[in-house]
């Protein structure tokens, strides 16, 4: 038992640099949206959106980096595996997206052909690819940041940061 709470524990403090980037940048989407939109009289979702999508982004993140296929270039300059685990994220991403859009129109419509139809009929592209190009700018400072991180090691990035040094 005591086994599995370390390993909990382990996995939590694994995924909460990306659960709180995450959470902070939704967040800020989430009032850019709001901003933009309420000239149309739209009201954007509650944050429990940004947590909601933290969590999930984070966990992705967590799976993926166990994943040998994103990091096929130990040792090349970090922009290799920054470059592909970003396109990586950013295609799981767009997919994402999609499904949200088509999920939110299908609740709305009734079912998922009748928001598939109107996803595709009503869809804001312009907001989407402004949405979507935002989160991959997001995913991109993290992927970096993380690379660093993993290469300078934790202590250090503390230390840099905080400027204490761990003892």
């Amino acid at each position: 038992m005591n086994k599995i709470i370390v390993r909990i524990k382990e996995l939590f403090l694994e995924i909460l640099p990306a659960f709180i980037f995450f959470l902070i940048m939704f967040h800020i989407l989430i009032v850019t949206r709001a901003l933009v939109l309420k000239q149309y009289g739209i009201t954007p979702p509650a944050s429990a959106v940004a947590i909601i999508g933290a969590l999930i982004v984070a966990k992705v993140i967590l799976i993926a980096n166990r994943i040998p296929f994103l990091n096929l270039y130990p040792k090349k300059p970090l922009i290799w595996n920054v470059a592909l685990k970003t396109i990586v994220f950013a295609g799981i991403t767009f997919v994402f997206l999609i499904i949200e859009g088509i999920l939110h129109e299908a609740r709305r419509h009734g079912g998922l052909a009748a928001g598939l139809e109107s996803f595709k009929s009503n869809v804001m592209w312009p907001a989407f690819w402004a949405r979507d190009i935002w989160i991959n700018v997001l995913i991109l400072f993290y992927c970096a940041a993380m690379e660093l991180a993993h290469v300078i090691g934790a202590d250090r990035v503390k230390e840099i940061f905080f400027g204490t040094k761990k003892r």
